[in-house]
């Protein structure tokens, strides 16, 4: 790239050409003209090792890494199950007459509900600190032994203060998880299975979800705390098997362990160079730039309000809303409300297998605009629905609408932010802006629990649905505007999203 002192050359002999003979004239105007074929060069050059690194990872095991991938996302299946956990409480102990001796009058439920979403932020942002200190591992071994002692506690509740603190306890632990889960996912993955990856991470929450809301079918609530916890006991019986970041490693001056992590995931004939190479280049880079590293670089900025815009359209999409309050909403309405929320479930997870295969094939952006756009007509038909005549018809809106919504969101408005959220944000950025991102869909989804019985006297559910449906409509003219691409883009090109450019030598001559 162009240097001070060629700029300077340049610059000279474009404003003082008087000065300068006739020789030196044409010598300088050669030398510019080889600069920025050098300068041409260069980029050409950058391009083609960007997309080799693509090509050279084809010939990588990926055996290991799919080994590793479902280890870390069991914690994130006891994710979903709290979730379940509470919408199936929810209805059980607003109820006088239940067995456990614990009721909860309007105030305490909009608690018990929405309370768990700051929490569980809190969690994430304490992450930060635990991701740069002990490591991707480390976080999710401790994650599981928060999670397990909060579902203890829940267990053995004999009141609300108890029962709610154990709940808690759970969800802070859930938080702890989010942060390492997806960077140890994007840090031992291959360049063409990081968003299959970072999909199927999500996808398992909602398999948690459907695992715990199908078992509190058959059993009672008052052991679902054991069955919430049951997959953190698991991935602590098999957490030896877990390999920790090779990035991490590296930062730590680890490279030879870092080296060792790459070789057991890749397989032994797999060269580590190249891509160790690259690590260490990035993270030399990072370290020459952690002067400069501040919150309020547009680096860090950019990324940050994107992400922050798009979970802020995800946690409003509505899909938060049926997963809560669905058992409730449709209690009068449906003859089985549980097996429809549990069909809305089963219709988000099987989007969130089908959406690895379209992450492959197209691009982050058009896949989030259609999903959301189907969300978005799915949440109006909802909302609309009492101004169909047919009663014939309306009896199977919601069976229609709900899986139309939980598909949509499993195929694009859920698992695309997540996959980002690990993309947007550079080395040096990554933990700080993964944090604000959950932390806003947190404040979001805490906002819109804990007034929802408030605003469904206001405006009624038909109208709860309706904004919905203009949230989701937002949120893709927001992508469709706002939105950069990352697919298939190498560690390199995705650290140079948001990076100020360096001006080419063309660029400078034309400013001179």
């Amino acid at each position: 790239m162009l240097n001070l002192e060629r700029l300077f050359v340049c610059h000279h002999a474009f404003n003082t050409p008087r000065l300068c003979s006739g020789h030196t004239n044409k010598l300088l105007h050669h030398r510019q003209v080889h600069d920025f074929q050098h300068d041409l060069i260069l980029t050409e050059t950058e391009v083609r090792m960007e997309n080799s690194m693509l090509k050279h990872q084809q010939t990588a095991s990926t055996t290991k890494i799919w080994v590793t991938a479902v280890l870390c996302m069991l914690t994130n299946l006891c994710y979903g199950a709290m979730m379940a956990y509470i919408a199936v409480a929810l209805p059980y102990y607003t109820d006088i007459n239940n067995k456990s001796g614990i009721f909860m009058e309007h105030e305490a439920s909009s608690w018990f509900v929405s309370l768990n979403q700051p929490v569980r932020m809190t969690g994430t942002l304490s992450a930060i600190i635990l991701n740069k200190k002990l490591g991707r591992k480390y976080s999710l071994i401790l994650s599981s032994l928060v999670i397990i002692l909060g579902g203890i506690l829940a267990y053995f509740a004999t009141n609300f203060f108890v029962l709610m603190s154990g709940s808690l306890l759970a969800h802070f632990g859930s938080g702890l998880v989010v942060i390492p889960s997806y960077s140890l996912l994007n840090d031992i993955s291959i360049i063409r299975l990081r968003g299959s990856l970072g999909s199927m991470n999500t996808l398992t929450m909602y398999a948690g979800y459907m695992y715990g809301l199908g078992i509190g079918m058959f059993i009672s609530v008052l052991y679902l705390p054991l069955v919430m916890i049951a997959p953190a006991l698991v991935f602590l019986a098999f957490f030896w098997l877990l390999p920790e970041s090779p990035i991490w490693l590296a930062s730590r001056d680890k490279t030879e362990k870092a080296k060792d992590v790459l070789t057991y995931l890749r397989g032994r004939k797999y060269n580590t160079d190249p891509e160790m190479k690259e690590i260490m280049g990035i993270l030399k880079e990072n370290d020459q730039l952690q002067k400069t590293k501040s919150v309020c670089s547009k680096e860090f900025l950019k990324p940050a309000c994107v992400t922050t815009m798009l979970f802020f359209f995800q946690a409003g999409a509505g899909a938060d809303t049926l997963s809560y309050f669905g058992i409730i909403i449709f209690q009068e309405r449906i003859a089985n409300e549980s097996l429809l929320v549990f069909l809305f479930q089963a219709a988000i997870s099987l989007g969130y297998l089908v959406s690895p295969y379209i992450m492959s094939r197209i691009n982050r952006r058009p896949q989030f605009i259609t999903s959301a756009m189907m969300m978005g007509l799915g949440m109006l038909v909802l909302g609309a629905e009492n101004f169909i005549p047919c009663q014939s018809i309306r009896d199977y809106i919601p069976y229609i609408c709900l899986l139309v919504t939980g598909l949509s969101y499993g195929l694009g408005v859920g698992p695309v932010p997540f996959v980002l959220m690990s993309e947007m944000f550079g080395v040096k950025y990554k933990s700080e802006g993964m944090a604000m991102a959950i932390a806003a869909r947190c404040l979001m989804a805490f906002t819109q629990l804990k007034v929802f019985a408030d605003v469904e006297d206001l405006i009624g559910i038909s109208g709860i649905f309706l904004c919905h449906s203009l949230i989701n409509m937002i949120a893709a003219i927001f992508v469709f505007c706002v939105l950069p691409e990352t697919r298939n883009k190498s560690l390199s090109e995705l650290e140079q999203i948001w990076r100020p450019k360096e001006p080419t030598t063309k660029d400078s001559n034309q400013k001179a």
